[in-house]
C-alpha cells in the first residue's frame, strides 16, 4: 500500500533514532552494589568495587569515599573504564574492580562510597550513586616504644635496639645507615595508613638477625586481626644496572620523590653495588596498594647490587608479589614465601641474581585477578631486547601450590582452588630465566613459556628447565606461545633435561605435611623415599646457564631440603607459619618451637620432642649453636640402643630434625641423646599405647 504521509513517517522515523541513541547514550540506572550499605570493614583491608548500571559502556566512573554523606569526598581512583572487567546483558553491565577500594583508618566509624559516572571530557556528571553509612572498624595498634618517622640522613647511621618495638610513621627513608640487631620487631603504621622502609639508592640496611632471633617486620594490628597489606614493607634501592631506558626508573606505589633526595629512585652502573644485610628477617602482612595497578610488595628489590646479601628471609601473607626484582644483580638463598596473594618470585627489567634454597606455599583460595604463579619473569613489559636481558638462575627451589589433589576443580568451596591460579613458573616477555634442581607440586599447570625470543633462547639452551620434579599437574606441563614456536610440545621431557612430569598426584613428591596452612605443623621436607633425593645436577652444558657458579651449594637432592635421618631445617627457629597468632614482645621474636616438655639447655643448644607423650609418630629438634661432630641415638629407660640416627656426622649451626615412628615401640619411656664435641643432651620421652 502506498504511503499517504511520507514526511510524517519520515519525522517520526528521525525522531525515533534519536530517542533510542539517546536512549543507549544517557543510562537510566547506576547502582553500586559493593560495597554495601549497612555492611561492616575493616580499615586497611582492600574490597572490591562492584557495580551494575544501564546504557554505560565504555564509559568512565569516578570513585571516591567521604566520612560523611554529603561530603567532602575522597578520591579512590579518578578514572575507572567501565569496560576493563564488565559482564554485558543486553543493555545492563555488571562490572567488577577487584581490590580498588583499600580502606582507609579514618577518625570516624562511617564511611560513605560514592561512584559518579564521567562525561567525555573527563567532567563528573550529574548521575551518581551513593552508598552508606558503612561501618569501618579499626584494630587497637600493638603498644610500640618508639616511632620511626622522616629520614636517616646521609652520612648518618641510626641503631634499633631489641628491647623497644618500633612503629612507622609513613614512609622512612635511608638515605645513610639503618643498623637494626637480632630480636627487633618494627611494626608498620596504623592499619589503613600507607607505611613502608625505603632504603634509597646510596643507603644501606643492616638488619640482621638470628636463627633464634629473627628481626620482625609486620602488621601494628593485634594477634588475631592482622591481614595482608596492613603496611608496605621493605624496599631496597641500589645503583646496579637495569635496562630500563636510561638506566634509571622508580620504585612502584607512588613512593618515588625526586625532591627528597631521590627516595625511590634506582638504578645506576655498579653491579657490585652494596646496599647491606637482609638476615634471618620475617616480613608479614605486606603489600599495599598505594595507587591502582601500583602495589607495594613484601620485599621489593630495584637495581639491587651482588654486594648485598638477602638470605634467610621470608614474606609471608603479602598483598601483592613477595619477592620481586627490578634489574639488578643481586643474589640470594633461603627464602621463604607462604600465602602470597600473586607471585612469589617476580623478575623484570634485566635482574640477573642467583637464588638457591627457597620455599613457596600457596594457600587454595588466595589469588590476584592478575593469575598468580610461583615464579613470574619479564625482561621488561614490552617483551624488548633491552640491555641487560632478565637471566637469573634458580636452583632447590620447592614450590607447593593450591591443589592438594588433581581431582579439585576451581572454585570456593572445599577440595577446590581459586580459578586465577596459572602455572608454577611462568617466563615470558622475552626473559631468560632458568630453574634447575627444583619441584613443583599441585599445579593447575606445569611451566609457560611466553614469547617467540624466550622460546628460541630456549632452544638454544640459553634458557635452562632443567632436572625438575612436577607433581600433580592438573593441565597442560608446557604452555608456549608467541609465532613459530622454536621449541616442540615435548620439549620439557626431554631424556637429556631429566625433568619429571608425574600429573597423578601431589603426594608422588612424598613430602613431611605440605599442605598444612597457617600453622607451623606445616613440614615441606621429603621422606625416606621421595624420588628425587639424589637426582640433582650442577654440571655447565654451556656458558650462558652457569650453575658451576661457586655461589651454588652442591647438593644431591631436588628441592629445598634433603631427607633421610636428620636433616637440617633451615627455616627452623626463625621462621613463623602462623603469624596472625603470634604476639610479639620486645627482643623475643623467635618462632614457636616444636617442644612440649622443658628444654634443657647448655653450651652445645637444646633438644625438643613433640607431641610428648606420642602414640603413633614423635618428632626431635634440636639445635647447635657451633659447628660440630654429632652422634644422635634413641634408648629405652634400660639404656639399650633402639635406634642409631646418626654417627659422628659434621653439622653446621642451625637447626635439625629427625622423625621416630612410635608405633613400633612399645609403651614406655625412651631417651633422645644428642652428643656433640661440647657435651651431651638428654631428653626423655614416653610412648603410650
Amino acid at each position: 500500500m502506498k504511503n499517504r504521509f511520507p514526511l510524517l513517517t519520515g519525522a517520526f522515523l528521525a525522531l525515533f533514532m534519536v530517542c533510542t541513541i539517546a536512549t543507549f547514550a544517557q543510562p537510566t540506572s547506576l547502582r553500586l552494589t559493593e560495597p554495601a550499605t549497612g555492611t561492616t570493614l575493616r580499615a586497611g583491608t582492600s574490597v572490591d568495587l562492584v557495580w551494575d548500571s544501564t546504557g554505560t559502556y565504555k564509559s568512565r566512573f569516578r570513585f571516591e569515599y567521604a566520612t560523611a554523606q554529603e561530603g567532602p569526598f575522597t578520591s579512590i581512583t579518578a578514572s575507572r573504564l567501565d569496560s576493563l572487567n564488565t559482564i554485558a546483558s543486553g543493555s545492563r553491565y555488571s562490572g567488577r574492580f577487584n581490590g580498588g577500594f583499600r580502606v582507609p583508618s579514618i577518625s570516624t566509624t562511617t564511611l560513605f562510597v560514592r561512584m559518579t559516572l564521567l562525561n567525555a571530557d573527563g567532567t563528573p556528571s550529574s548521575v551518581q550513586t551513593v552508598n552508606g553509612p558503612i561501618t569501618v572498624v579499626r584494630p587497637l595498634p600493638t603498644s610500640f616504644d618508639v616511632v620511626l618517622r622522616g629520614t636517616v640522613a646521609r652520612g648518618t647511621t641510626r641503631t634499633l635496639s631489641a628491647d623497644s618495638i618500633y612503629a612507622l610513621d609513613g614512609y622512612y627513608y635511608v638515605n645513610g645507615t639503618l643498623r637494626i640487631p637480632p630480636g627487633t620487631v618494627i611494626i608498620g603504621d596504623t592499619v589503613g595508613q600507607n607505611s613502608a622502609i625505603c632504603v634509597n639508592r646510596g643507603g644501606q640496611i643492616f638488619a640482621e638477625g638470628t636463627a633464634s632471633r629473627p628481626v620482625v617486620m609486620t602488621s601494628s594490628a593485634p594477634p588475631g586481626q592482622r591481614q595482608p597489606g596492613d603496611w608496605g614493607g621493605l624496599l631496597i634501592c641500589g645503583r646496579a644496572r637495569t635496562n630500563h631506558p636510561g638506566g634509571f626508573s622508580t620504585l612502584e606505589g607512588g613512593i618515588a620523590n625526586l625532591a627528597a633526595d631521590s627516595a625511590g629512585y634506582f638504578g645506576g652502573t655498579n653491579d657490585d653495588d652494596n646496599s647491606g644485610v637482609v638476615r634471618y628477617v620475617r616480613i608479614e602482612f605486606a603489600g599495599i596498594a598505594a595507587a591502582p595497578n601500583q602495589e607495594l610488595n613484601s620485599l621489593t628489590m630495584g637495581g639491587v647490587g651482588r654486594g648485598t646479601t638477602i638470605e634467610y628471609v621470608q614474606c609471608s601473607y603479602g598483598n601483592d608479589d613477595a619477592f620481586e626484582w627490578f634489574g639488578g644483580t643481586v643474589n640470594a638463598r633461603y627464602l621463604i614465601a607462604n600465602g602470597t596473594l600473586d607471585d612469589d618470585f617476580d623478575g623484570d627489567n634485566g635482574w640477573s641474581g642467583r637464588v638457591q634454597f627457597g620455599v613457596t606455599q600457596r594457600f587454595a583460595q588466595r589469588a590476584d585477578v592478575s593469575v598468580s604463579q610461583s615464579f613470574e619473569m619479564d625482561n621488561d613489559a614490552n617483551g624488548s631486547f633491552n640491555q641487560p636481558l632478565t637471566r637469573p638462575i634458580f636452583s632447590n627451589i620447592t614450590a607447593i601450590g593450591p591443589m592438594q589433589d588433581t581431582s579439585w576443580t576451581t572454585g570456593r568451596n572445599p577440595n577446590q582452588y581459586n580459578s586465577n591460579f596459572g602455572a608454577a613458573a611462568q617466563i615470558r616477555r622475552n626473559a631468560r630465566t632458568s630453574i634447575l634442581n627444583s619441584i613443583f607440586l599441585g599445579w593447575a599447570r606445569g611451566i609457560d613459556i611466553l614469547s617467540t625470543p624466550g622460546q628460541g633462547a630456549a632452544s638454544r639452551d640459553s634458557l635452562q628447565i632443567r632436572n625438575n620434579s612436577w607433581y600433580g599437574v592438573k593441565g597442560e606441563a608446557l604452555r608456549r606461545d608467541g609465532t613459530s614456536p622454536a621449541i616442540p610440545a615435548d620439549w620439557l621431557a626431554s631424556a637429556a633435561f631429566g625433568n619429571v612430569v608425574n600429573a597423578a598426584s601431589p603426594s608422588s613428591a612424598r613430602l613431611g605435611d605440605p599442605f598444612r596452612i597457617e600453622t607451623n605443623s606445616f613440614d615441606p621436607r621429603p621422606t625416606a623415599d621421595s624420588p628425587f633425593l639424589a637426582s640433582a645436577a650442577f654440571t655447565n652444558t654451556n656458558d650462558a646457564v652457569n650453575i658451576e657458579d661457586s655461589y651454588f651449594q652442591r647438593v644431591s637432592y631436588r628441592g629445598a631440603f634433603g631427607a633421610a635421618g636428620v636433616v637440617r631445617r633451615w627455616d627452623g627457629g626463625w621462621a613463623e607459619y602462623d603469624p596472625n597468632s603470634f604476639e610479639y614482645r620486645a627482643g623475643q621474636t623467635a618462632g614457636r618451637t616444636l617442644v612440649s616438655v622443658r628444654e634443657e639447655r647448655n653450651s652445645i643448644g637444646s633438644v625438643g620432642i613433640s607431641p610428648n607423650p606420642a602414640t603413633d609418630e614423635v618428632l626431635v629438634r634440636y639445635t647447635l649453636e657451633r659447628p660440630s661432630l654429632v652422634s644422635v641415638r634413641v634408648t629405652d629407660a634400660l639404656g639399650a640402643l633402639v635406634a642409631p640416627v646418626a654417627v659422628n656426622e659434621t653439622q653446621e649451626q642451625g637447626v635439625y630434625e629427625f622423625r621416630i615412628t612410635a608405633q613400633n615401640l612399645a609403651s614406655g619411656v625412651y631417651f633422645v641423646q644428642v652428643v656433640t664435641n661440647g657435651g651431651v643432651v638428654t631428653q626423655k620421652f614416653s610412648v603410650i599405647r
